[in-house]
Formats: structure tokens, sequence, C-alpha cells
């Protein structure tokens, strides 16, 4: 009886630190600037202040990037456009500086609207390395990794799906970069940094899935 006991204990600790792993994102506010004020006052921030992303921000942020919008058929959609409908990318969080989040790697779970910890610790010097040396990827409060799942969408359009894959990017990053205008944040999108060492601090297989793209966001200075 005693071991029973102290299973059903472990299995419970287990359920908790797993549980803990995990930030339910509060609900995303559908108000900000108007749309073509946004177009017309976003800009490319290089530089940023000390202060803190609000977790209400990063929530924003992150539905803004793959946030699911409504369900068709069965099938859940989302912010941005997929050829296909078929959503290969995946958005990773590095935190710097958020309110009441710990440093380190996070990944976007769209379906619940959470973030689930990948790694904790100071990722700054790493990231930075990786952009080969520019500064606002270790300056901002977060920096959004944008990976693709190569194989969800080149199995159905092959060769072609590559360059469909590159364009939902861009999607993918204006969104982002107009939210952030919205809520009165500095954002720039960056392309120049090495794919293989980035893959490696997130963790995943670059044979496989490899990060595409780079977007630092954080007060403006």
């Amino acid at each position: 009886m005693k071991k029973i006991f102290l299973f059903l204990i472990g299995i419970l600790y287990v359920f908790d630190l797993f549980a803990a792993q995990k930030i339910k994102l509060p609900e995303p506010k559908f108000k900000g600037l108007v749309f073509e004020e946004a177009l017309r006052k976003r800009r490319s921030v290089r530089g940023y202040s000390k202060e803190v992303l609000t977790l209400d921000e990063i929530s924003q942020l992150l539905f803004s990037a793959q946030g699911v919008t409504t369900t068709y058929y069965g099938h859940k959609l989302r912010t941005a456009p997929s050829a296909g409908a078929l959503y290969p990318f995946e958005v990773y969080l590095l935190v710097n500086r958020v309110e009441g989040v710990k440093s380190g790697i996070y990944h976007y779970l769209a379906d619940e609207h959470s973030l689930e910890l990948v790694k904790e610790g100071d990722f700054r010097d790493k990231i930075k390395n990786a952009a080969l040396g520019q500064e606002p990827v270790a300056q901002a409060g977060a920096v959004f990794i944008l990976t693709a799942v190569f194989e969800r969408t080149t199995r159905k359009y092959g060769e072609r799906g590559y360059r469909y894959i590159h364009i939902e990017a861009g999607h993918i990053g204006q969104n982002i970069l107009l939210e952030a205008t919205s809520l009165g944040l500095g954002s720039v999108p960056i392309g120049a940094f090495s794919d293989e060492q980035v893959d490696k601090m997130i963790g995943i297989d670059t044979k496989k899935q490899s990060t595409v793209y780079l977007i630092p966001v954080g007060k403006p200075r």
C-alpha cells in the first residue's frame, strides 16, 4: 500500500512539474491602432530600453503570428495565410525581459494559446553570436524565432513548397511587425544569422526543421 501511495505521489509530482512548464497566455484583445495608421508608423527599430515586456503584449504578438482565428470543417485556421492551410511554421520565443516569465526559450502552442518551456537560461550571448553580432537580438525584451517544418508543405507541393514556406514567413513576420507597432513597441526583421547555431540553441533537428526568421521586439529607447 505504501509503494502504491508513493507511486501516485510521484505521478502527481511529475504532472505538476509538467504543468508548471506551461504558461497560459491572456486572451488577445481586438483593439489597437487603425490598420492604416500602423502601416504608416511601422519602422525598423534596432535600439531597445531595459523596460520589460508584459505578458499581455507577448500574448498579442504571438496571436498575431500564428493564433487560431476560426475552425472551418474541423480545420483550425490561423492569422497568417498558409499554402494549403498546412502551417509549416513553429514559433519559438527567446525571453530576455518579460514580466513574470523566466529567461529562456519557449515554444508557442497555437491551439492552446500558451507557452511551453523548452530551455531555461540566459541566451543573449548565444543568439547575438548566431546573428553575427547584431545587438537588437540581445537588447530586445524577446526574440521571435520562426522555424519551418518543411515536410508539412513539400509533401504536397514538392520543391515548390520551399517557395511557399518563405512567402509564408513574410506573412507571419509582417503580422508581428504591425502588431508591435500597434502596441507602441519596436521591432526589426533579421535574416542574417547562422541557421545551424539557432537550431542547435533551440534543440531542433536541422534536417527536418530549421530557423527562417528572427524578429526581436522591445520597448523603444
